[in-house]
């Protein structure tokens, strides 16, 4: 017979295929030993619990490590029986940390359906491979060296407490399906973002009888291929923030040849690395770091992921352009912490080591990197680092051929996103038979209109379908006012 809330409840639980439990029941089932918890940033009635499955899955022998997992229960009286799981990006980042935030944007579906975070292995809380990051009173340069410098990465590896080679996506989406079953959910909702969406395609592949619904946030599609990419996107935006800023009155008074000024910054670095005063966070002092073209360049890149990072950069492409590099330099210096905090760095490379950099060959390189101001800079790095990291498994030949499964996917752009550009979910959402591609206007990597993306999640989520979707508040996404 069925349950009550469930007859309550029955238009939107019949769509997800059945209705023969609540969420409530589903983790009252569970075999994973679920307790209440506090979570810094998130109201409602938590749920913390860890679960612990064989590194090597195909051996079943050797280590056993602890994954970390959170549970939002529903709010509401009626709950439906199949929660959301998140995909956290990076790759390298960790699913819990990201619970504030995605909460509040799924507030509304979090009214009938629990959020269940998974910190996938060797992230966040579960046996995390990080490497390194510099001390609080370390030198300020530490945050400016090359990116994965050969010895930063042989330490890295030195401090694994694991083998590095059974970090990759196919592993860990594994685990996460049967966190999952363990859980006691039959099917599930995914929503990913930035290179959570290459975990939400691998699981989709790998699991396809588990999937209800899946959202995407900024496409990172399977043949990918990172960093590949980073060298045209970086001349995109930058063409892309000129043009936008030449028809802002304001941005344009203050930056009337944003295009000159970006070429003369390059070319402070015709006869070497350029150098800038930072203050140091803890002790105040300022210190002064050297910065290379290609640091500088990755560092653009970045500062264009976001549109309220983007507008500051006028300005500080403009003081560059004029030899100073201290505003650079000190929102440089903040993401560097930022992401030493954020990503397990070996994580990333173990991923990124076998699902991309193996696929790039020199041709690749020549075609997309060539006359581009960041070069194959990324590329060689990455490179470097593969051959000292040991290659992950799980990942075979046909890796990189598009994911087609039938469930219902939304996928949702951003026009002036550099690191996931709209051009791939359009590419990845052809390839799925039930697929929506939703652009959003004036939106970088991160969501700039929440609101809106909040109620189209919840709304495609709710019917798992997007053929009624109400999409007017796209067109109202706006670009913030540029800084002076």
């Amino acid at each position: 017979m069925l349950n009550a809330k469930c007859v309550l409840f029955g238009a939107l639980l019949l769509a997800a295929g059945g209705c023969s439990r609540t969420s409530s029941d589903a983790l009252a089932a569970s075999r994973i030993q679920l307790t209440g918890c506090a979570v810094a940033g998130v109201e409602g009635d938590a749920r913390c619990g860890t679960y612990e499955v064989w590194e090597n899955r195909a051996a079943r022998s050797g280590r056993r490590i602890r994954l970390n997992i959170l549970v939002l229960q529903a709010r509401g009286a009626s709950r439906a029986e199949d929660p959301v799981f998140y995909f956290d990006g990076g790759p390298g980042g960790g699913a819990v940390a990201a619970a504030p935030w995605v909460a509040a944007l799924l507030r509304q579906v979090n009214e009938s359906r629990d959020l269940v975070f998974v910190d996938a292995r060797g992230t966040g809380g579960s046996n995390p491979l990080r490497c390194a990051t510099p001390e609080d009173d370390a030198p300020l340069q530490e945050h400016f060296e090359e990116f994965l410098a050969d010895d930063f990465v042989r330490d890295c590896l030195r401090r694994q407490h694991a083998d590095v080679r059974f970090y990759t996506n196919p592993f860990a989406m594994d685990d996460v399906d049967e966190i999952r079953a363990e859980l006691g959910y039959r099917r599930i909702n995914l929503f990913g973002s930035s290179g959570g969406t290459r975990q939400e395609q691998v699981y989709m592949r790998r699991h396809p009888s588990s999937v209800r619904s899946v959202v995407m946030h900024g496409v990172h599609p399977m043949d990918g291929e990172l960093p590949l990419p980073f060298a045209k996107a970086l001349e995109h935006g930058i063409a892309a923030l000129a043009a936008a800023c030449a028809r802002d009155e304001p941005c344009h008074a203050s930056h009337p040849d944003l295009a000159g000024d970006w070429e003369r910054s390059k070319r402070q670095f015709d006869t070497g690395p350029v150098y800038a005063d930072v203050e140091h966070r803890r002790t105040g002092r300022r210190e002064r770091v050297r910065i290379t073209r290609g640091v500088y360049a990755d560092g653009v890149r970045h500062l264009l992921y976001t549109m309220e990072d983007a507008w500051r950069l006028p300005a500080l492409i403009r003081a560059a352009a004029a030899g100073d590099f201290d505003g650079f330099a000190q929102r440089e210096l903040a993401l560097s912490i930022a992401y030493g905090r954020q990503l397990a760095h070996g994580t990333f490379m173990s991923s990124t080591c076998a699902e991309d950099v193996r696929f790039i060959d020199e041709d690749d390189i020549r075609r997309e990197t060539e006359g581009t101001f960041l070069g194959d800079y990324r590329v060689r790095r990455q490179q470097a680092a593969c051959r000292i990291w040991p290659r992950g498994e799980g990942v075979d030949d046909g890796f990189q051929e598009p994911v087609r499964v039938n469930a219902p996917v939304l996928v949702l752009s951003g026009d002036a996103d550099v690191a996931t550009p709209a051009a791939n979910g359009e590419r990845v959402a052809k390839a799925l038979p039930n697929a929506t591609h939703i652009v959003f206007p004036n939106q970088g990597h991160a969501f700039s209109n929440p609101a809106c993306a909040s109620r189209l999640i919840a709304d495609f989520m709710a019917a798992a379908s997007a053929d009624r979707l109400e999409t007017s508040c796209v067109a109202g996404t706006r670009r913030p006012r540029f800084g002076r």
